[in-house]
């Protein structure tokens, strides 16, 4: 089997970056042949240089596609209205080639499975039509691909690869943080999106303060939220409390993840598997999230996970607030979040994976 592979650029951000490349390397190690091509809209700024940047995607990756040589084509992309503008006139290439197509989407916005919107639905439905075979990361978005009219039998829930934790050598993390060793250290790490929950972080540290709770949040990523989620940090008066650190690469977020007392993502973004989370559970941290998409399909609550609500500050500081007094529960949660992330190695995903071509060969 010979596989062409759309893939993210070399230091590319996100999900797809930190999870696809151990998969590639997987499938060659068990003698498939893989050929890998850029695609991605990238973070060019604004409308012009993202068409430009389209537009060399389709090109490029659209005469490899329909070059006859491969077997099978896997796009990584996502279900949404700037991705279809991409992915369309990409898939419509493809004809002739003989190759089947392999759609996974990492993130899914149900949205478009009932727009009214004629241009949209009719992108939609082709995109669809066309793919011999989805995958989605969870089973509430195979769920609405479903009531969308999909055919069951193309709808695939797949996992994401999670690469083992690899614990840097020793730190004095609290002394660089310039903090005692027993303060709690409550770790945001993601995009800087207002659907990611910073904000909702950021005001549930207040109680905590207001309550004379000792912690730091530590916020790791960046993104169109953070000048608001400096601006509320500023009006609650939480400086002493709250740090931004910007983007860390991967290997250096490991450091954050290990030496954190626990994981606050309160997201309601359309979230498939979010990285976050699972990079969390290798990690062996306590996680504190929403009760949404993946992170419903495999953490339960106390083994994993506190559950939260979404936009409910004061119920995320009252879970904070349990998790810190209970050292017994994180204790728990972190070695059962460790066997968790194991079924998520590149071994066992990677043969799932070939199982789902085969089914659509």
């Amino acid at each position: 089997m010979r596989i062409l592979i759309g893939t993210p650029e070399q230091g590319a951000h996100g999900g797809p970056a930190a999870c696809e490349p151990p998969f590639n390397a997987e499938l060659r190690r068990l003698g498939v042949e893989v050929d890998e091509e850029v695609f991605t809209f990238g973070s060019n700024p604004g409308p012009v240089g993202r068409t430009k940047r389209v537009l060399r995607t389709v090109g490029r990756f659209g005469d490899l596609a329909a070059s006859g040589k491969y077997d099978l084509i896997h796009l990584n992309t996502s279900f949404d209205t700037l991705a279809l503008f991409r992915d369309v006139p990409t898939v419509r290439r493809l004809q002739g080639s003989g190759a089947r197509l392999f759609l996974k989407f990492h993130g899914s916005d149900a949205r478009l499975l009932q727009t009214r919107n004629p241009v949209l639905r009719s992108m939609s439905r082709y995109l669809l039509s066309r793919a011999d075979g989805i995958g989605v990361l969870s089973s509430e978005e195979r769920a609405n691909f479903l009531r969308g009219g999909v055919p069951a039998a193309k709808v695939f829930q797949v996992k994401n690869v999670v690469a083992p934790s690899v614990v840097p050598g020793t730190t004095q993390f609290a002394q660089q943080l310039q903090v005692a060793s027993d303060t709690p250290l409550l770790l945001f790490i993601g995009r800087f999106i207002p659907a990611k929950g910073l904000l909702d972080c950021i005001k549930a540290c207040k109680l905590l303060f207001d309550h004379q709770q000792d912690f730091l949040l530590l916020c790791v990523g960046d993104g169109p939220a953070l000048p608001a989620a400096e601006a509320e940090v500023a009006r609650l008066g939480l400086a002493s409390r709250v740090r931004f650190f910007g983007y860390i690469p991967e290997t250096e977020a490991a450091n954050f993840y290990a030496n954190s007392t626990m994981l606050l993502f309160p997201t309601y973004h359309y979230e498939g598997f979010p990285m976050v989370i699972f990079n969390a559970a290798a990690a062996g941290l306590p996680i504190l999230t929403t009760r949404i998409r993946a992170a419903a399909d495999f953490l339960t609550e106390p083994d994993n996970c506190l559950w939260v609500e979404p936009k409910r500050p004061d119920l995320l500081a009252d879970k904070i607030s349990k998790l810190i007094s209970d050292s017994d529960l994180r204790n728990q949660m972190a070695e059962n979040n460790k066997a968790l992330a194991a079924q998520f190695s590149a071994a066992i995903v990677t043969r799932e994976y070939l199982e789902i071509y085969r089914a659509i060969q």
